[in-house]
């Protein structure tokens, strides 16, 4: 089992200061997995899987940088590759998609965005 690991550039969510702001991290393609959330001084705000985990409204989350780890297994023997969907709901972009393989049944793909809010 191999873990393939993919650092994404710092993406920028437009959030509307008063709006609140959720987050959802959906894995395709029947594969299974996890994700982390952790704020900008590296404490985790959630772990496991993240469904409407809120983050707070827009005007607290102004200028504030998050780091969202996706981990994937893979155990879909009909394929080898990953989608992962980060849904911010209400926001602008409001869903990121992220495509990608790994090598053989059973590796890790371990994904992480570093996302940047702002009003």
């Amino acid at each position: 089992m191999a873990v393939k690991e993919v650092n994404e550039r710092n993406k920028t969510i437009k959030v509307d200061p008063h709006s609140t702001v959720y987050l959802t991290i959906t894995i395709g393609n029947a594969q299974i997995g996890g994700g982390i959330i952790k704020d900008e001084n590296g404490k985790t705000i959630a772990k496991g899987e993240i469904k409407n985990e809120l983050l707070g409204t827009g005007a607290q989350l102004n200028g504030k940088k998050y780091e969202v780890i996706t981990n994937v297994l893979d155990v879909n023997k009909s394929t080898n590759g990953i989608v992962v969907t980060h849904y911010f709901h209400s926001e602008v972009p409001s869903t990121l998609t992220h495509t990608g393989r790994v090598d053989d049944d059973g590796d890790i793909y371990s994904l992480t965005t570093p996302y940047t809010f702002k009003v």
